[in-house]
């Protein structure tokens, strides 16, 4: 079963800029660690559980296996994880359902503190990266992964992820997916400040809204035209009174992000 928005995967081609510019933007960055497969990342992590990860390969010019290498050319929000109870669980749904999976796969962080984090991950196939949540359940305690309490606090009053809007070419042929993905149906609406046609899925505190852009000016269409289907825009959560306000992309590493 699909709990919620695990995190969020922000690639940047330096750490160090990636935090200094959501430090700068009110946020709390955690220092992350090092993955075994190149890469090594920060952590913005929020009370209702999820996270944004700022992630970079430690050396650009290494590891063009790597499943989230081709997006260095387009940094940004470029990847999703939903967290789910028992990822092999997931994995017999989701094939059963006709959707290609990868077979589940293990994956570690070493903390800076030298803590040696396990999780297990469900990738989609390789050319699906970004177009379908990867999965995830933790070996080791999830609050050594994603810490709480205090950490979880921001200057901006941000509390959590209220939605992700996932931009898709094929309305009718995503939503089958995701109804196998996350086994529910959607509410079905009109997006008119997006110009699409959306599905909403709730999912656990937050929402994953697919969108089809139904007009030529719609900003999805630019978004598919570039990169095809994939994450589009993320709203977080504020407590207290806040303006809602869109944050320019060239202070979020290219992200489309709306406090709310």
């Amino acid at each position: 079963m699909v709990t919620g928005i695990d995190h969020l995967v922000i690639l940047y081609r330096n750490l160090d800029e990636a935090i200094d510019e959501y430090r700068k933007l009110g946020f709390q960055v955690l220092p992350g660690g090092e993955h075994p497969y190149g890469t090594h990342n920060a952590l913005v992590t929020f009370k209702d559980g999820s996270y944004l990860e700022l992630i970079a390969f430690k050396d650009p010019d290494t590891h063009h296996d790597h499943r989230w290498y081709r997006f260095l050319d387009r940094t940004g929000l470029v990847d999703f994880a939903m967290g789910v109870e028992n990822v092999e669980t997931e994995l017999e749904r989701v094939r059963a359902a006709g959707v290609n999976y990868q077979d589940v796969k293990p994956g570690a962080r070493k903390r800076l503190d030298g803590v040696q984090l396990e999780w297990r991950t469900l990738p989609p196939s390789d050319d699906r990266t970004g177009e379908l949540p990867f999965l995830i359940d933790d070996i080791t305690d999830r609050t050594l992964r994603v810490p709480t309490g205090d950490k979880a606090t921001h200057e901006n009053n941000v509390t959590g992820i209220k939605s992700l809007v996932v931009a898709v070419r094929e309305f009718e042929e995503a939503i089958t997916e995701y109804n196998a993905i996350f086994g529910s149906e959607p509410e079905r609406q009109e997006n008119e400040d997006l110009g699409a046609d959306t599905a909403i899925y709730q999912c656990g505190p937050h929402e994953v809204i697919l969108a089809y852009p139904n007009t030529p000016s719609s900003p999805l269409v630019q978004r598919i035209q570039k990169g095809g289907d994939g994450p589009f825009q993320v709203t977080l959560e504020a407590a207290g009174k806040i303006v809602t306000r869109e944050l320019d992309p060239s202070e979020t590493g290219g992200v489309r992000m709306i406090f709310e």
